[in-house]
């Protein structure tokens, strides 16, 4: 059975909820092919925290609407405490969300899923660092925001 930790609490985002959270979980793990039993955890932070993390872990010294960390194991480095089921957590900053949501005239859980389902593509090994891999990547997110909106 897949997992998801999830803390917003000090956020609220009309329609997003745990089970929604967690569908969105599902569907991409089933459109990914990945193991069912994955766990993953998502967090819904401020821009002051998203902008500490993506300077401290990508030399960006601004905030991000969402940055994803994979599990140290999966990245072949030792964690005695790791659980090789545990794939990573997904940021997503809430202030960057509503104002690109704003920005893009799409209601606020739908900007969320779509930001939720590419830091999970990110855990999933996916990336866009190049056209082709950039494409595959975005016809998934497509994929996965008609069958969850």
């Amino acid at each position: 059975m897949s997992r998801v930790f999830i803390g917003y609490e000090p956020f609220g985002i009309e329609g997003v909820d745990d089970e929604f959270i967690r569908f969105i979980f599902d569907v991409t793990l089933g459109l990914t092919t990945k193991n069912m039993t994955s766990e993953v955890g998502v967090v819904l932070v401020d821009d002051d925290q998203m902008q500490k993390m993506n300077h401290r872990y990508r030399g960006k010294d601004k905030t991000t609407n969402v940055l994803s960390f994979n599990n140290s194991a999966l990245l072949g480095l030792p964690d005695k405490n790791s659980d090789a089921n545990y794939l990573g957590d997904v940021y997503i900053s809430y202030p960057v969300l509503l104002a690109e949501a704003e920005q893009l005239n799409i209601p606020s859980k739908e900007r969320f899923a779509q930001l939720f389902a590419h830091g999970l593509l990110h855990l999933f090994g996916y990336d866009h660092e190049n056209a082709p891999d950039t494409k595959t990547m975005e016809d998934l997110e497509d994929q996965i925001i008609q069958l969850v909106i």
